[in-house]
């Protein structure tokens, strides 16, 4: 017997810090946002260690892959993680998702080479992609409708503190200890997952009698596995001649092989409702676009203001923060404008609107008078644009998605998370790379780098003005 989203939504939280460690809702949610934030501080604690990986196993072309897939494997997983939890339930869903996360550590702990190393990051992958998309889902069964905005701002602030904290936790490993250690720091988290979803004391309700669609899931795998190292490879300038179209067809021919899959398929991984909802597609694509933002921004700034105004790596990354900060912050906003007014969709337009604007003029400053204050003013502004947006598209996505398949709907957004962080890296990458940013010859100017950014933001302008207005259940 499993949790299904059917059933009645109980209290949130208790009295005080130590409610949240209350048998039922309160610790299964604890959970989950604990899994969330292991997740995403595993993105990012890694990149510091590399060094020391590349001295103790050796480097090469695989060197780049302990990065890359994770990424991709946790792309691929999320859907799937998406349909056994509306098949399987919940915490059935998080619970393999953990179990995988903790073997994968361990064995990337004890990888006595690199291309071990590599396979057991793909399992740790596999596993992060469900801790990423389940808590949304969870969220979406146990928190009302009015309270869900005030969870939505308590994730973007666990991915900005895994953004911080990553780099700096990472960077002391790598200088006092072993790579190893990174790994070994997952096992007290992943305990502490599995002990909250398995005393969480929370309504349970009966399977539902369909199967998973791992036919959909392998089509899935052949359709995004190529098209990631397409994008990376481009990105990296990394692709042997030739590779790319064949990488490309192979991306192609597993599309539509999935796409026709999923018209055919009785059970498929991804319900047609859910391709049909227009609300669904366009807050995945804008999300996608401001995590290319976000993602791509993080990444590449630090480098910016090194080579326009001599900034130290310290220095960079503290500029960095305003960007960071600027997310944190605006994720707070939507919970109190929502409850003045549930109709979303003003205020993802404003947004984004604004977003597009303070990235435009990030780009003209580059452009016409690069000085540090100002250039770091913009990014906090762009910062508190996107940090509005994220939650908005999350609670539209539960808004719209049929209850029986809110696993499928939120494994989508995860999906194009994802897809968005890599293709925000690999557009920025071009960028930076053809500005002169790492060091090569500069064919681009300067101004370049901000103008990607803000013609992603355009874009996801242009979906949220052409999403359905439509108000939340549930607010007052």
């Amino acid at each position: 017997m499993t949790d299904m989203s059917t059933e009645t939504p109980e209290p949130t939280c208790g009295p005080g810090l130590l409610g949240f460690l209350a048998p039922g809702t309160p610790r299964l949610l604890s959970a989950a946002l604990l899994a969330l934030f292991v997740a995403a501080l595993e993105q990012t604690i890694v990149g510091p260690v590399l060094p020391d990986i590349l001295n103790r196993l050796g480097g090469g072309a695989l060197l780049g892959w302990i990065a890359t897939g994770y990424l991709v494997a946790a792309t691929v997983a999320a859907p799937l993680y998406g349909a056994i939890a509306d098949l399987r339930g919940r915490r059935q869903a998080l619970l393999i998702a953990n179990g995988l996360f903790l073997a994968g550590s361990v064995l990337c702990a004890l990888a006595p080479t690199l291309p071990m190393l590599v396979l057991a990051r793909l399992v740790q992958g596999a596993g992060a992609g469900g801790m990423v998309a389940l808590p949304f889902i969870i969220i979406a069964d146990r928190v009302p409708m009015s309270k869900r905005a005030g969870y939505s701002a308590y994730i973007s602030t666990i991915y900005a503190v895994a953004g911080l904290i990553g780099p700096l936790l990472g960077g002391l490993v790598a200088e006092r200890l072993s790579y190893t250690v990174v790994f070994w720091l997952n096992l007290p988290a992943c305990a502490a997952v599995c002990w909250g979803v398995m005393t969480a004391l929370a309504p349970r309700a009966a399977t539902k009698g369909r199967r998973i669609d791992w036919p959909g899931a392998g089509f899935l795998l052949l359709a995004t596995v190529p098209t990631l190292v397409l994008i990376d490879g481009i990105a990296g300038a990394q692709l042997l001649p030739g590779w790319a179209p064949v990488l490309a067809a192979a991306g192609l021919f597993g599309w539509i092989a999935f796409g026709l899959r999923m018209a055919r398929a009785g059970d498929p991984l991804i319900p047609l409702t859910v391709f049909r909802s227009r609300t669904i597609l366009l807050a995945a694509l804008s999300l996608s676009t401001c995590q290319a933002v976000n993602i791509g921004l993080a990444v590449y700034l630090p480098l910016y203001y090194h080579a326009a105004f001599g900034f130290s790596p310290a220095m960079a990354g503290a500029a960095l923060l305003a960007l960071v900060g600027g997310i944190m912050i605006g994720a707070y906003a939507p919970p109190v404008l929502l409850r003045r007014n549930p109709a979303y969709k003003p205020l993802l337009v404003s947004a984004a609107l604004a977003g597009t604007a303070l990235a435009a003029g990030f780009t003209a400053l580059v452009a016409l008078a690069p000085t540090p204050g100002p250039v770091i003013a913009s990014t906090f502004g762009l910062g508190l644009a996107i940090g509005m947006l994220y939650p908005v598209f999350t609670l539209a996505v539960q808004n719209d998605a049929e209850p029986g398949q809110m696993g499928a709907a939120i494994g989508v957004l995860a999906f194009m998370r994802s897809i968005g962080g890599t293709l925000g890296v690999s557009l920025m990458g071009l960028a930076a790379l053809n500005a002169g940013l790492a060091g090569e010859p500069a064919t681009l100017p300067l101004w370049s780098l901000p103008a990607a950014a803000c013609a992603l933001m355009a874009l996801g302008l242009a979906a949220n003005i052409l999403m359905p207005a439509r108000r939340l259940k549930g607010f007052r």
